[in-house]
């Protein structure tokens, strides 16, 4: 109970300081951003942003993960002396927020107002998955998001009901929110107020809301579609796109509740005609086309046709498609082909009859291209009917799948007795078709045969045998059957898919990748629909997106791939919807522009928002403009090099200011999201820029994240792991928040918020506070006077190097290292310094050096706190924030690494010493004699300063034999030669395996050391006097042993060995080496 108050009181402080910095900020206009006159030079100024989040919540720290890259960032610029711009908007584009206002509304007539809900349907726990960062089943090669759980009690469902209270809104307020814009006036404030106290460096003039309510914005969308469309980058198609049937609308990924990413999948479906007379079971559907319908990825594979199968179990329906044509299928496939102009009542499937699996067994099927003219329908117990349409044709030659469920059914009487199956239904052989260079034309046979397949059941062995043969089959494969043999597959596989088609025996069939449900709980379909789409992928303009990504900082490779794969795949994106909230499509009010393409241009409404603004993110209540003045010709003006728009009434000093400030902030520096974002957004980000801008304004930099995980799980609601911002600042303050965000780590990877760390940073900053503050209130106690002894270079050398490293590592967007180096090592090299001076004591200008660098360092990270050391304990004038960055001198490697020396000889030496005095004591017990009293010891350090003997021999081979550029050595067999070699000119060629036993072990360590730092490593000697370095410390030495007396000698020197007495037989059992000194303890 004491240490949690404790605790409390540490964490209460920092929020004192965080209130109070945070009126200095304001009071001051700190972050408020302004432009210059004359354009910026390289560097002089810094533009970043981030993806404004999505207002249908709190912000919680996943968004604080992604935000913290983009503050930090600019932060260090800002310190470092650059006119930094970091807006921020509000996104309330799209569907979440009308889909959650109508379930209120829906809940509210079923319910009543407040909704009572049953006690069935409240004491059932459900869990429903609300969009965190995004839920990405990936394509291949694309980046994969996640998704946070909510935990709501309900009946099977969520109510949004018991969301809102979550959301700790009381019954009579949430009745309010029915109204999809009270959403867009109660949430962004919070957000504001939360950032704000988080510290963020943001100019909060030019903050704004997204859709008609701010008519600026509106104003702007609606000329970037109608320069898009005019372009013609905006064309009206029909094409495939993921649908929700309860919106009536494309569902986009942001219009998602889960399966962001995902993309219609294309398939060929065959139709299997069923022959006459049908059984009984199908008698209803005398008179009609009768077809098993099966989806195909492999059309050039149905020479090899051996039977069709189907689930025994599964569900299937006869629909019809027109007047004359049923397909039998699932329903889930049914309803896909209904919205593709696949049914007989559009957009509904109309099924005449329900069938299982079992209905379907044994009927004589027609299907094209086969070899065989009557197959039938088996059984096989894998197929799964959440994918195609659960018939699927069998190709035993080339399917490992296939081969394996014939396989079964011939082998096992039993399971062809419980299915009904007869003799002959079943195909007497496999059909050759396609030859595959290692696999021949029998190519399931053989992989099952090589992996040792043994039924239909063995999944894993399955899919590994898929992988080996599918894309081979493609790309090396040659058909050996019909009017294309001779030919390669990839080549006659369109040919082939195109003449089913044409001959009415296939048709296209398409359906999402994998499931996809919108946010207003709906199952997705594809959709063949006439709409507004971008033309993303058109070649041209994809060279151009190419261009631009290629020019562009991404700060890690597994970024520039994934952007790179977005670019190969992404084509048309449907950009209009017809419900939710937004701006109209200018020339089809009908649809509002969705919400992922309203927002890839906005970075350039920022620079000229706090004009409409001025802190009203609305309608601009304070503008001197009014949103009727912004038409098109002055967009074109401001943003595109356009003609001075003489129409204009705007008065031209205001127009010349707003262009003043696009030219002077753009083209942006920095766009900081999570990883998730590159196969929408980010990739629309480029397309737009590089379509609607000239090359010079095209964004230099993204830098790409991975998602946060907490305390090493995934945030969820439903288990409690999961923190809004706000409760982050309550529960840490926003210092160790911010402290425990870089601490979680820099790369693409998911990083990891861990509460531990966030205490241990109250703990550890609040120490550092009050051990500044005992310090200068006894100021005058310090040694005063330049730094002159040895552990004052050492500790001016490591500020340097940690300036110079932490520097690095803001500019790379590595703030997990920066925190490393510019606070935990600079720590450490405090900390070392104050044991190292002794009773001399530290330096007062070192200290204050490092008081100052230290605040500095730390700025971007904990803003607050250094603000505070900066004006109240270090009596500065000005703000931290724009200081400047630390002063420092080139460091000096030879240094550094001379302190290392003594530091781990020292650790060698406490080492070497316990284990003398526990030798010493167990001879003493054992031979009833006294041990040595540790106090009655005194030191003897040998060195040996150069590697002689057969370790030189060894060194100077390497260093012949090693190339400095590419650090990688000549053989090992040239290497043994040549020792051999030299081993023989000195007479020693007889004892060779002798001293190889001993080299070999060393020569690996030397090489491996070489290959990590470089040629160095082979030197003979260190680049400094080891002998200078120990008798320099000879205090520190003796203080760190426990010792009142030591000595340092030469072990090459036989006088000085002498005096090691009847020890100096240790120098033989642990001789020393440059680097590892060896030390023997005598009684004195």
């Amino acid at each position: 109970m004491a240490s949690e108050k404790k605790s409390s009181v540490r964490r209460d402080r920092l929020l004192e300081i965080e209130v109070a910095v945070r009126k200095w900020w304001e009071d001051e206009e700190v972050y408020k951003s302004e432009s210059r006159k004359d354009l910026p030079k390289h560097g002089e100024k810094f533009f970043a942003t981030f993806p404004f989040p999505y207002m249908n919540g709190y912000l919680h720290i996943g968004h604080a993960f992604s935000l913290s890259k983009v503050d930090f960032a600019s932060a260090y610029h800002r310190l470092r002396g650059a006119n930094v711009l970091l807006p921020f908007g509000f996104h309330c584009t799209g569907m979440p927020i009308k889909a959650s206002a109508d379930k209120l509304s829906r809940e509210i007539q079923q319910f009543g107002n407040p909704p009572v809900f049953t006690a069935e349907e409240s004491n059932k726990e459900v869990v429903k998955e609300v969009e965190e960062e995004s839920d990405n089943p990936a394509l291949p090669g694309q980046f994969k998001g996640k998704k946070s759980k909510v935990a709501a009690k309900a009946g099977g469902q969520v109510y949004q009901w018991e969301i809102m209270r979550s959301f700790g809104l009381t019954d009579s307020e949430i009745a309010r929110f029915q109204d999809p814009y009270e959403w867009l006036y109660y949430f962004p404030p919070l957000a504001v107020e939360d950032l704000r106290a988080y510290g963020l460096g943001c100019d909060w003039r030019r903050s704004f809301v997204t859709t008609d309510v701010n008519p600026f914005f509106d104003a702007f969308v609606r000329w970037q579609m109608r320069k898009l469309k005019a372009m013609g980058k905006i064309v009206k198609d029909n094409r495939y796109t993921v649908y929700s049937p309860f919106d009536g609308q494309p569902c986009a990924d942001h219009d998602r509740a889960s399966g962001e990413g995902v993309q219609p999948q294309e398939y060929t479906l065959v139709k299997m005609e069923v022959v006459k007379p049908f059984p009984v079971k199908l008698g209803p559907l005398e008179g009609k086309n009768v077809f098993l319908a099966a989806a195909t990825l492999r059309p050039e594979t149905l020479y090899g046709q051996t039977n069709a199968w189907v689930l025994p179990d599964g569900k299937y329906g006869a629909y019809e498609i027109n007047e004359t044509d049923v397909f039998v299928l699932t329903e889930r496939a049914a309803r896909n082909l209904a919205y593709q102009n696949f049914s007989k009542i559009p957009q509904k499937p109309s099924c005449l009859l329900e069938l299982t699996g079992h209905d379907l067994i044994g009927l004589p099927l027609r299907s094209p291209l086969g070899v065989i003219e009557i197959i039938y329908t088996l059984p096989m117990l894998t197929i799964l009917t959440n994918k195609g349409t659960g018939i699927v044709t069998c190709v035993p030659s080339d399917s490992p799948d296939d081969y394996m469920a014939l396989h079964d059914l011939k082998a096992k009487p039993a399971l062809r007795a419980k299915y009904g199956v007869q003799d002959e239904w079943m195909p007497t052989d496999i059909i050759p078709i396609i030859n595959i260079p290692e696999f021949g034309d029998r190519t399931a046979e053989k992989v099952c045969f090589d992996l040792k397949i043994k039924s239909q059941n063995d999944k894993e062995k399955l899919a590994e045998g898929k992988k080996l043969v599918y894309l081979k089959g493609f790309t090396e494969g040659t058909m050996i059957i019909g009017e294309f043999a001779g030919r390669k597959v990839q080549e006659v596989k369109p040919i082939i898919k195109t003449q089913l088609i044409e001959s009415g025996e296939a048709i296209l069939y398409s359906e999402p990748e994998k499931p996809v449900m919108s946010r207003s709980g709906d199952e997705c379909v594809v959709a063949l629909t006439d709409q507004w789409y971008l033309t993303y992928g058109e070649s041209e303009w994809r060279s151009m997106a190419e261009e631009c990504l290629s020019k562009m900082n991404l700060y890690s490779e597994e970024t520039r791939h994934g952007f790179e794969h977005t670019l190969s795949w992404l084509n048309q994106w449907a950009c209009s919807r017809s419900f939710g909230l937004g701006t109209r499509i200018p020339w089809d009010e009908q649809f509002l522009v969705e919400s992922l393409s309203d927002s890839t241009l906005y970075m350039a409404y920022y620079t000229v928002a706090h004009i409409f603004h001025e802190g009203d993110m609305y309608k601009g209540s304070k503008s001197l403009v009014s949103p009727q003045q912004m038409n098109d010709e002055v967009w074109e003006y401001l943003f595109c090099d356009g003609q001075y728009p003489k129409s204009s009434d705007i008065p031209s000093d205001l127009l010349s200011k707003m262009k003043q400030e696009f030219d002077y902030w753009y083209p942006l520096d920095l766009r900081v999201s999570g990883k998730d974002l590159i196969q929408n957004h980010l990739t629309f980000f480029i397309y737009n820029h590089t379509a609607l801008m000239a090359s010079r304004n095209w964004p230099r930099g993204i830098r790409c994240n991975g998602h946060i995980m907490l305390n090493s799980e995934k945030m969820s609601k439903s288990t409690g792991n999961f923190r809004t911002l706000k409760q982050a600042i309550e529960e840490f303050s926003a210092t160790a928040t911010r402290f425990s965000l870089a601490d979680a780590g820099d790369g693409v990877d998911d990083a990891n918020f861990v509460f531990e760390t966030a205490n241990a940073a109250i703990l550890r900053l609040t120490k550092e506070l009050t051990w500044m503050e005992e310090i200068l209130a006894e100021e005058s106690s310090l040694r005063t006077g330049p730094p002159s002894t040895y552990a004052d270079k050492v500790f001016e050398n490591d500020m340097n190097i940690a300036i110079r490293l932490t520097e690095k590592a803001y500019k790379d967007c590595l703030f997990r290292e920066a925190l490393k180096n510019g606070f935990y090592d600079l720590q450490a090299a405090r900390d070392e310094y104050r044991l190292s001076c002794g009773i001399g004591g530290m330096n007062h200008d070192l200290v204050l050096t490092f008081m100052n660098v230290q605040t500095r360092l730390i700025e971007p990270i904990c803003p607050h706190y250094a603000e505070y050391v900066w004006r109240k304990l270090l009596k500065k004038e000005g703000c931290v924030v724009t200081a400047g960055w630390p002063a420092s001198n080139e460091p000096d490697l030879v240094l550094k690494g001379a302190n290392k020396y003594l530091q781990d000889s020292i650790v060698l030496m406490r080492k070497l010493l316990q284990k003398q005095l526990l030798g010493s004591k167990k001879a003493a017990k054992k031979a009833q004699v006294t041990a040595v009293a540790e106090e009655k010891l005194k030191g003897l350090v040998y060195v040996n300063e150069q590697f002689d003997g057969w370790r030189a021999h060894c060194l100077n081979i390497l260093q012949s034999k090693f190339d400095q550029q590419t650090r990688s050595f000549a053989p090992d067999a040239e290497i043994l030669a040549e020792l051999r070699e030299v081993l023989q000119k000195e007479g020693q060629a007889e004892n060779f395996k002798q001293i190889q036993k001993l080299c070999m072990p060393f020569l690996k360590f030397k090489k491996d050391e070489a290959i990590a730092i470089g040629g160095q490593a082979l030197n003979l000697k260190l680049p400094f006097g080891e002998m200078e370095v120990l008798q320099s410390n000879m205090d520190l030495i003796k203080r760190q042993l426990g010792l009142e007396e030591v000595e340092i000698y030469s072990a090459s020197d036989p006088n000085d060995v002498a005096k090691a007495g009847p020890h100096a037989s240790l120098l033989k059992q642990n001789p020393p080496s440059p680097g590892s000194p060896t030390a023997i303890f005598l009684n004195r």
